[in-house]
């Protein structure tokens, strides 16, 4: 993201700013009058937000064309989107002017309006301010002022930038030559060398009776004894290249030693280097090399910038018009994802910072050939050592670090994985991103039913279990945080568009409008606004969130979460909607958690039955109220009943997701017992109830239940043979 915000320096940063003038957020809008409907606040939320944001554009010199606003006023979805999305609209109004001057009205105002409204947007969340006159990148570091530029300037030219490197002569005699000169003379004027590769064959020729050949086939990969140049992986990975390597640079003057072992790290090493001694040389070595082979133009001397909002959406329009024949469009299922799409399920798109240079190697491949690589070789255990992992395969090379290409020349593990996947779909113009599960990386993506025009979030490359434990690595951009949320987030995204767009913009707005409201009057009026933010949309998920943040008692969240429930029996929504209702009782119990015990024995009493009632799974809410109900022996007993109730239910073998979220249970459990003696005690009163019951089949397979290793690890017991 810090390079992203790089790029905006001359051509995309405004220049409207008076050198001491600072920018703050525009004017806050005020609360509106209390008892009327949620709608027509977020309308006049609307209204207000639009005249403080064209205040605070002529404020800073901002010339913005009547048309242009018009235009922008013109549809009341576009001008929600614009105006009443983000709690500073500035950034989202600008950015879209800037597109419009860069790709020009035809572009933005007809053919893309939806994605230029995404990419203006997705580009105003790394311009969130946390104090006057500054504003924050994603990862929290301070950047100048900086808007997008509204300056009358030429249209934009799409450039793909080329290699960047320039090779230097290494023995140029009109020089002194320097360290780095040596080190690639020596590795450029070596003998090539012997290695086994993988290489593509097409099989043998085959004749009919006729004596005609037979069509080859697809080419395969075999394994082939080859020469090439002498490259550093080579040298790093042999002891003896090594010591031709230390007597060729001090007979060439140079005090430069190697001893990298023999064979620790090789092209295809895959075991992590234990000895830390053995590692720093490597990785020294390494870093002697690669900067080598930068600063003679083997390697670029840096990764290339990202590209601007303005180049990256002409990017990604230029290859929606790609003009494939009939077949081979059909082949290639091009589109892949309709550019058109409602600006919401394209911000993930809008997200993506990867050099153009990058991206059209990528994307020329696929529309000449139809290839769209998606994946990479697995290394093991090295990948969690970078140095490593780019010791073991470090060579001359057109792309840097961070690129699929290198990804790819050097492989890795889920990490890698995924990111080749999620960034082949951007490429492919496919709204995605990597995600985490307990102990890998996956990816997520949006997808695009034709048939029946809806939109779906979906998992890719799920290995540790399902959405439920899925992270999505993208920000959810519906709020003013846009961090990281679990899936069900994204999924709401997708099924709230289908819903309606119009409704779903409404119930951003809608939240905007209840944040802008003092602390109190929110507590006040959360289950007025979940109410009609549900009965706008169901998958209002930040109506949702904001009613149950802003719940002022235990009592409060409670009564939320059963009005959602109400709300979602009315509307009748799919039975593989679990998750959502599911997340939504979790956070609810989460605020619950939060807020003080009930004040009496008989409110903590029926505090509990409501939680059971709803299905509570909050380990640590559970364990409070049933110490405050029952003490610590009532606590232990509740546990052992627990256990039993899981030890009874047929899900326990079905699959591991409800193994696993029970042995999530015992953990949060045991987290709230401080006494280590305790703890241990607790633990063997669980392991009680499920003696003879320690292992489960799940797929044919007896493996230990995941409680009960949990638990004999808090106990402190060993397993019996």
């Amino acid at each position: 993201m810090k390079r992203f915000i790089a790029t905006l320096s001359a051509a995309s940063v405004l220049a409207l700013v008076a050198a001491a003038a600072p920018i703050a957020p525009a004017a806050p809008v005020p609360a509106h009058a209390a008892g009327s409907s949620w709608s027509s606040r977020a309308d006049r939320y609307v209204a207000d937000a639009r005249k403080a944001t064209l205040d605070a554009a002529s404020s800073r010199g901002a010339r913005l064309p009547k048309d242009f606003l018009d235009w922008v006023d013109r549809d009341p979805v576009r001008r929600a989107s614009v105006y009443g999305c983000r709690k500073d609209p500035l950034p989202v109004l600008l950015g879209l002017r800037s597109l419009e001057i860069e790709l020009g009205e035809e572009l933005v105002r007809e053919r893309y309006p939806q994605l230029a409204i995404a990419f203006a947007v997705q580009d105003s969340y790394l311009r969130r301010g946390t104090k006057a006159g500054t504003w924050n990148d994603a990862d929290g570091a301070q950047l100048p002022d900086a808007l997008p530029d509204v300056s009358q300037r030429a249209p934009l030219s799409l450039a793909i930038p080329g290699d960047p490197r320039t090779p230097v002569d290494t023995k140029d005699p009109k020089r002194t030559l320097d360290r780095d000169d040596h080190v690639v003379n020596f590795l450029e004027d070596h003998p090539p060398i012997e290695v086994e590769a993988t290489v593509k064959e097409l099989p043998p020729l085959e004749y009919d009776d006729k004596g005609v050949a037979k069509p080859r086939g697809k080419a395969v990969d075999v394994k082939r004894k080859v020469t090439r140049a002498l490259v550093a992986a080579d040298v790093i990975s042999s002891a003896a290249l090594q010591r031709e390597f230390n007597a060729y640079m001090q007979a060439h003057g140079q005090d430069l030693r190697l001893d990298c072992g023999d064979g620790a790290v090789a092209w295809n090493s895959t075991a992590a280097v234990g000895n830390e001694d053995l590692r720093k040389r490597i990785a020294a070595a390494h870093e002697m090399f690669q900067a080598a082979y930068r600063a003679k133009g083997r390697m670029p001397a840096e990764r290339d910038r990202a590209p601007t909002p303005a180049e990256s959406m002409a990017w990604f329009v230029r290859n929606d018009n790609w003009q494939f024949d009939p077949a081979t469009k059909a082949e290639r299922k091009w589109p892949r994802f309709p550019l058109n799409a409602p600006w919401p399920v394209l911000l993930m798109l809008a997200a993506d910072d990867q050099p153009l240079r990058e991206r059209e190697a990528i994307w020329r491949t696929f529309a000449e050939t139809g290839e769209a690589r998606t994946y990479g070789e697995y290394i093991g255990d090295i990948a969690q050592q970078f140095d490593m992992q780019s010791a073991r395969r470090l060579s001359p090379f057109a792309f840097s670090y961070g690129s699929i290409q290198m990804m790819w020349k050097d492989g890795g593990v889920c990490g890698t994985m995924g990111n080749i996947g999620a960034r082949t779909e951007r490429i492919l113009g496919v709204p995605a991103s990597t995600a985490g599960q307990p102990g890998h990386c996956a990816m997520v993506q949006m997808d695009f039913d034709a048939k029946s025009g809806t939109y779906t979030c979906k998992g890719e490359q799920y290995a540790t279990g399902g959405d439920e434990v899925t992270n999505v690595h993208a920000g959810w951009n519906y709020d003013d945080v846009g961090g990281r949320r679990p899936m069900i987030f994204h999924q709401t995204v997708a099924w709230g568009v289908n819903e309606g767009l119009e409704s779903f913009v409404d119930t951003l707005v809608m939240r905007r409008a209840f944040d802008a409201l003092a602390a109190a009057e929110r507590a006040d009026e959360g289950p007025a606004f979940l109410a009609e933010g549900l009965k706008r949309n169901p998958y209002a998920m930040a109506v949702v969130e904001g009613a149950i943040a802003s719940a002022p008692d235990a009592g409060s969240a409670v009564r939320l979460l059963d009005d959602f429930n109400k709300a979602m029996d009315a509307a009748k929504l799919p039975a593989n909607r679990k998750l959502y209702r599911d997340t939504v009782r979790d956070l609810a119990h989460a605020r619950v958690l939060a807020m003080p015990s009930p004040a009496t024995p008989e409110a903590s009493s029926r505090l509990l039955a409501d939680l059971t009632r709803q299905g509570c799974t909050n380990a640590a809410l559970l364990a409070r109220c049933w110490k405050e109900t029952a003490g610590e022996e009532g606590f232990v007993e509740k546990c052992v009943e627990s256990a039993k109730g899981y030890l009874a239910s047929p899900n326990r073998t079905k699959n591991r997701k409800a193994a696993d979220a029970f042995a999530a249970q015992v953990k949060g459990w045991a987290r709230t017992i401080k006494d280590k003696g305790a703890r241990e005690l607790w633990a063997k009163a669980l392991l009680a109830a499920f003696d003879g019951k320690e292992t489960l089949e799940l797929r044919g397979k007896q493996q230990v239940d995941p409680a009960v290793a949990e638990l004999r690890k808090i106990a402190g017991v060993k397993p019996t043979k």
